[in-house]
């Protein structure tokens, strides 16, 4: 039953993580100290203390690499740190985080990637892996680890598994 219990824990980091819809109906804002535009290419590079807010969304980096395809909504951004970091409240209030070596943000298709000591945080639980990706449409994660080598790990707090069935005014109520 434990098993059981901590599958469905992941399965609850995993699946209840429902974007806030409003978001993607914002602007987005890219602020940096440099910008470079290569109009030829279809691409903008963002220097030095690079923040990206579209809504709750926020992505910090070192430098970010926009590029569209010459369709409308179809920019791709790509954060590159040590680390990068994207941060969202979710519809149901509650914050995500999450860091790596560079983020890929894809906005007509609601596409996080992040690689290189990737890591995602949603309240204390904790998935971290070489590659993780988020498909904000389909609520749906894919953590992998390096060549084999490295495993993905998945921290949760007992408690959290424990009152996982349990209904939300239980929760807090601590029953």
């Amino acid at each position: 039953m434990k098993n059981v219990n901590l599958a469905l824990a992941a399965l609850l980091l995993c699946g209840t993580v429902s974007a806030k819809e409003s978001d993607f109906a914002e602007k987005v804002y890219v602020d940096a100290v440099k910008q470079v535009a290569e109009m030829q290419d279809n691409r903008i590079t963002f220097e030095q203390n690079v923040t990206i807010n579209q809504g709750t969304i926020q992505i910090k980096a070192d430098k970010v690499v926009v590029t569209r395809s010459g369709e409308k909504g179809a920019e791709v951004m790509t954060a590159y740190g040590k680390p990068a970091t994207f941060f969202q409240i979710l519809d149901n209030g509650k914050p995500v985080n999450a860091h790596g070596n560079s983020i890929r943000y894809e906005l007509k298709n609601r596409l996080v990637t992040i690689t290189g000591n990737a890591q995602l945080k949603q309240e204390d639980s904790v998935v971290k892996g070489e590659l993780i990706r988020y498909d904000i449409n389909k609520q749906k994660m894919i953590a992998e680890s390096k060549g084999g080598q490295q495993q993905v790990r998945t921290e949760f707090l007992p408690a959290q598994v424990e009152n996982f069935d349990k209904p939300a005014d239980q929760k807090q109520q601590g029953k």
